[in-house]
């Protein structure tokens, strides 16, 4: 019986010492010397945390396993990785460890904290397990991210030989505030930048939002071609830069384009009545023109009389002839006046509802011997007066009145 008794004592005895081993041994480790660069950390970018360990223990642990982990998003699964290591002596011990690991982008700014769990044996107490759990805290700041997009309205295409305006839409795509945003365009080969302004600022674009610009855009190809837009921005602390190019493609589309010019050189003189000036148009795109509607415009002293002209459809290519009626005043004195023809039509490939247009400027020079002479204007196109109709049925009645 007494020996019984003996080995209940000497099991007891073990267990507490066995226990007491293990809470003294339990979070003998520390870590010593921590750092986490970068500083701040960038959601979409990696951490690293660097460290020594410092055992407190009075003597040296041994077997050393050690994990890290942490909450989602930090960690899509914990723990993490593992490090073995046979010993670590007292004190702070030479050897730095360097855990490095992704940071989401979809990561919302704010204080994470990862933990460095061990566990290890002790001298004395090999059969006890202790361990120490040691965290390390951080702030991750959410990394904006900007595109720059093309908008326009039906169709996004950009029509050859065309001016067209289009919204550049500056976003922010990203998951943190972008500050100092500076977005410069240049035209890449095929793309004429038309607008004065190239170069954008905006002072605060917070996540998700977005602003508009207008842009004046021209092309003479058919097919694909694209603007750079190089972007330069800072997160929301000023503390991290970014920049980037982007390539933005835009398709250009088969147009209708003219050319305008006149036949044979007349002129007349002040007071003349219901003159025909005709134009030969020519279209030297690569689209037909559907309901061709030409209008002439003026000012004193030339005013038009039959102003308007109507061409069914005019494939690529071709040429057709239109006549209008003006009249000069006869109290106009000699000058340089302006004539503007306005063309409006439509195309297969356009909108149903989508009208296009152009304008080609000329001058009409009233001379100070009783002529009009239309002359080439601004579009450097020559534009005559033809009179031959007028001149041949005068010089038939006065030939009539002779032979009486």
């Amino acid at each position: 019986m007494k020996t019984k008794i003996l080995w209940v004592f000497v099991a007891l005895l073990a267990l507490t010492c066995a226990v007491s081993a293990q809470s003294v041994l339990d979070n003998a480790l520390s870590l010593h010397n921590v750092s986490v660069s970068p500083n701040p950390v960038v959601a979409g970018g990696s951490a690293t945390i660097r460290f020594q360990l410092y055992n407190s223990y009075g003597s040296f642990v041994q077997t050393v396993n050690l994990q890290a982990s942490g909450s989602y998003p930090i960690f899509n699964m914990s723990p993490a990785n593992s490090t073995d290591i046979f010993e670590v002596n007292p004190g702070v011990n030479k050897p730095y460890y360097n855990y490095t690991f992704l940071i989401p982008a979809t990561t919302p700014s704010g204080t994470y904290t990862v933990h460095f769990n061990a566990s290890y044996y002790g001298l004395g107490a090999t059969e006890v397990v202790a361990s120490s759990s040691m965290p390390v805290s951080f702030y991750v700041q959410n990394k904006p991210a900007i595109k720059v997009l093309l908008s326009s309205p039906e169709p996004s295409a950009l029509y050859s030989g065309q001016n067209q305006t289009v919204d550049l839409v500056i976003e922010n795509a990203g998951y943190g505030t972008a500050r100092n945003v500076t977005v410069a365009v240049s035209g890449g080969p095929g793309i004429s930048i038309l607008s004065s302004v190239t170069t954008f600022f905006i002072s605060n674009l917070t996540q998700g939002s977005s602003v508009s610009e207008p842009l004046l855009i021209a092309s003479q190809n058919v097919g694909i071609a694209n603007i750079v837009a190089s972007t330069s921005y800072y997160s929301s602390t000023l503390g991290q830069s970014f920049s980037s190019t982007q390539p933005i493609n835009i398709s250009i589309a088969p147009a209708a384009q003219f050319s305008i010019g006149t036949g044979a050189g007349a002129s007349y003189g002040p007071g003349a009545t219901d003159v025909p000036v005709s134009f030969t148009i020519t279209n030297t795109g690569t689209s037909a023109a559907q309901q061709v509607q030409l209008s002439l415009q003026s000012s004193y002293p030339i005013t038009p009389v039959a102003s308007t002209a109507y061409i069914a459809s005019l494939p690529a290519g071709a040429t057709q002839n239109v006549t209008f009626l003006v009249s000069v005043d006869s109290q106009g004195v000699p000058g340089n006046y302006p004539v503007t023809l306005y063309e409006q039509w439509k195309q297969p490939n356009g909108a149903v509802n989508q009208q296009f247009s152009g304008s080609d400027n000329y001058f009409v020079s009233v001379s100070g011997e009783g002529a009009t002479t239309l002359v080439v204007g601004v579009a450097i196109i020559v534009v005559v007066a033809a009179i031959a109709v007028f001149a041949y049925r005068r010089r038939k009645s006065t030939g009539r009145k002779q032979k009486k």
